[in-house]
């Protein structure tokens, strides 16, 4: 009898224990589960810079950009002031061309008929009835190209004199007598001497 007591003891004992030990295994899962459960919800999210600097990056470009568009803002209105003169010394009251300032585009002028020996003493900023034979064209201010001017009223002034207001800066191709019409072949050359233009190089026209 004392030998089962001792046995049913001893089995009794290790079942308790084992209940003990279950119960302690299980608390101490379930302290490291709340444990890990709460650092996982305090634990800081870290973002990476990689999508900040690309929107720096952008804006540092949008940046230099606007930089770039204003100091052209800067610069243009000086540019529209310069052009805007150059226009008003062209198109101003007196259209002679004096040659006070050097023209810094290509500038359009209308020449009278010439003289005997082939220089131009006027220039004209528009053209003028009764005056304007041909058409020049200049981009230093100095050298020039100029052509018979295509225009009915120019027409009529050269055929006052053919001999010497075209002839003394032309060469015609054909010899017609009574042209109705002057036709260009070939821009002629003038160079500039003081207020005049003289002419270096005749152009070329057709009588039709």
């Amino acid at each position: 009898m004392d030998i089962e007591n001792k046995m049913i003891l001893g089995i009794g004992i290790y079942v308790l224990l084992f209940f003990v030990i279950y119960t302690l295994a299980l608390q101490l899962v379930k302290f490291v589960v709340r444990k890990i459960g709460k650092s996982d919800i305090s634990k800081p999210e870290y973002v990476t810079t990689d999508e900040n600097d690309k929107k720096l990056n952008a804006l540092k470009e949008r940046i230099e950009e606007i930089e770039k568009k204003l100091e052209n803002l800067q610069h243009n209105p000086e540019q529209s002031e310069v052009s805007e003169q150059s226009q008003k010394s062209v198109q101003s009251g007196n259209s002679e061309f004096t040659g006070d300032s050097e023209p810094s585009l290509p500038l359009t002028f209308f020449l009278p008929p010439p003289s005997p020996d082939g220089v131009f003493h006027d220039a004209f900023a528009e053209p003028k009835i009764g005056s304007t034979v041909y058409k020049m064209t200049t981009i230093d201010g100095n050298n020039g190209i100029f052509v018979f001017y295509d225009n009915r009223d120019a027409l009529a002034t050269a055929m006052i004199s053919i001999s010497q207001i075209v002839k003394t800066v032309c060469r015609v191709d054909n010899n017609k007598n009574a042209p109705r019409n002057i036709i260009n072949v070939k821009e002629g050359r003038v160079v500039r001497e003081g207020n005049s233009w003289r002419v270096t190089e005749k152009a070329t026209v057709r009588f039709e």
